[in-house]
């Protein structure tokens, strides 16, 4: 028996630390070619698309899973930066 944790244990923060700066920029690029440019700034999609991901993961390989829910994490990273810059100012 090993004492590897499962890559579903693992929190978005904690997925996306194991990458690097590089690392996190190239899946950035990933994203964008994957989304297409109707799609990369759009919330509702990168959500759904991660959640697509997030499951898929479990049929997946561990090396394979964490990659997947590294592309995930990512995604609700970009969704949750859209979704913030999307939210209405709150007057004085």
């Amino acid at each position: 028996m090993t004492d590897k944790p499962n890559p579903e244990d693992f929190s978005d923060d904690e997925l996306l630390a194991m990458l690097s700066p590089r690392q996190l920029a190239d899946l950035d690029r990933a994203i964008a070619a994957l989304m297409g440019p109707e799609g990369l700034d759009k919330v509702i999609p990168l959500q759904v698309t991660a959640q697509l991901y997030t499951l898929r993961a479990a049929e997946r390989d561990p090396t394979s899973a964490l990659a997947m829910l590294q592309m995930a994490a990512a995604m609700r990273r970009r969704a949750e930066l859209l979704a913030g810059e999307k939210a209405p100012k709150q007057l004085d």
